[in-house]
């Protein structure tokens, strides 16, 4: 069988191929590649990128096309020509919500196309702001002349805008397709809320390798009373875990928190330059001012956006690790954290509740609720019968969940199925 895949990232060995660094997001998508080859299938990987013309590699087997990014039309074009050069027999698009997987889907066909939904952004369009706000996050007259001279004004309304129009793509791919693959039980139910006539499949994702080995997270080598998390775009809930922290402070003073992925970039500024960013905040600039009014700036360590060892490294070390999202479909990093056996408390939100049973194998928290999220983790730091019992049994349920035999063939039952129903 040959399988043509469209994604967003550069492959890892397509990037080492052309000299590119990997990137060090989607690394869950290596597994499920893994998995296609061993099956002895041909695949074809597509992933759009600013260009001029058509880029296609052979790498370890695997056919790769770049493709320019451009309008819906221009990249329908496209893969008009890769489909019609490599006759797939199953097309396989991973995400619902960009114009490159609308444009593939309509010259596809229909009936051996496979569609994968990975952001649900027709719900998390709805929660941009994720408790901040409006005010803060309104698109203001000074915003649009910072852009215009080419100063900032990235405000957070910019990226709900971004959402929705992704949105429009995710109810058109949707409401054309008659398979998805939701991700969890959430997704799916999202996926058929647009569309009833889906039939959804239920495979869960392969994560990297490195967190399946047997190295695990032990209390006596961890360091007490630390704590890692996500920092990235608003839904992701930076800001209300920095509203947990003060209360976390209180019992535990000595707390320290590992802040992986976005680096914030601390800006000294006072006088016209504080007024203008007072007055047309960004996110980072709401972040770098809520830490500073307080006083947290010693208790954080952002340390950017870091390959798969060195996530692995900070999470063995880390006590406890929290996922503060306002919404969220499947939490990669939850999953991985909670793999290696990290005492992790998380919102319950989206299809998180599917991951963590609460008090049996981590704590759930109502998103907008940080308090309860800064007892949680107290609870945590000061009882370790209950860390070791959450490290246990959440991997457990992280191994059951992401176990890389049942999702590896989940996923080419899910192209046997399509395959064989036509």
């Amino acid at each position: 069988m040959k399988i043509l895949w469209l994604v967003n990232i550069v492959m890892p060995e397509l990037a080492e191929r052309l000299g590119r660094t990997p990137s060090v997001f989607g690394g869950w998508l290596t597994g499920a590649m893994n998995a296609v080859r061993a099956a002895s299938h041909d695949l074809i990987i597509c992933t759009t990128e600013s260009r001029s013309d058509i880029l296609h590699e052979t790498v370890g087997g695997v056919g790769y096309y770049l493709v320019p990014e451009g309008t819906v039309e221009s990249m329908e074009a496209h893969f008009r020509v890769i489909l019609h050069t490599e006759q797939p027999d199953i097309v396989h698009i991973y995400g619902t919500e960009f114009a490159h997987s609308w444009a593939l889907a309509k010259c596809a066909d229909v009936q051996r196309t496979l569609v994968t939904v990975q952001g649900a952004m027709t719900v998390l369009k709805k929660h941009v702001y994720a408790g901040l706000p409006e005010k803060q996050c309104r698109d203001s007259l000074l915003h649009k002349l910072l852009r215009k001279c080419r100063k900032g004004g990235q405000s957070i309304d910019l990226q709900r805008r971004s959402f929705e129009r992704r949105a429009v793509f995710e109810q058109k791919l949707l409401n054309h397709v008659q398979y998805a693959n939701g991700g969890s039980e959430w997704g799916n139910t999202v996926a058929h809320s647009i569309n009833p006539t889906l039939q959804v499949f239920d495979c869960k994702l392969i994560l990297r390798d490195s967190f399946y080995l047997e190295d695990r997270w032990s209390l006596d080598q961890c360091k007490k009373h630390s704590i890692i998390i996500l920092f990235s775009y608003p839904i992701k809930g930076f800001h209300m875990f920095l509203n947990a922290l003060p209360q976390i402070l209180r019992v535990y003073p000595d707390t320290q928190v590992t802040v992986i992925g976005n680096q914030l970039p601390w800006r000294n500024y006072r006088g016209f330059k504080k007024w203008i960013l007072d007055a047309a905040p960004d996110y980072n600039w709401l972040i770098q001012k809520k830490i500073e009014a307080l006083k947290l700036k010693q208790n954080l360590h952002f340390v950017g956006h870091l390959n798969e060892s060195q996530i692995k490294e900070l999470m063995l070390q880390s006590n406890v690790f929290v996922s503060a999202s306002a919404m969220e479909n499947q939490s990669t990093t939850l999953g991985e954290a909670m793999l290696l056996g990290v005492p992790s408390v998380a919102s319950a939100v989206g299809a998180v509740p599917e991951m963590i049973d609460h008090g049996e194998d981590g704590f759930l928290y109502p998103f907008d609720e940080p308090a309860l999220l800064a007892e949680y983790v107290c609870r945590i730091f000061s009882d370790s019968d209950l860390a070791k019992r959450f490290s246990e049994k959440g991997h457990n349920h992280a191994a059951h969940t992401y176990n890389r035999d049942i999702n590896a063939r989940n996923l080419l039952n899910m192209y046997e199925t399509i395959y064989n129903h036509k």
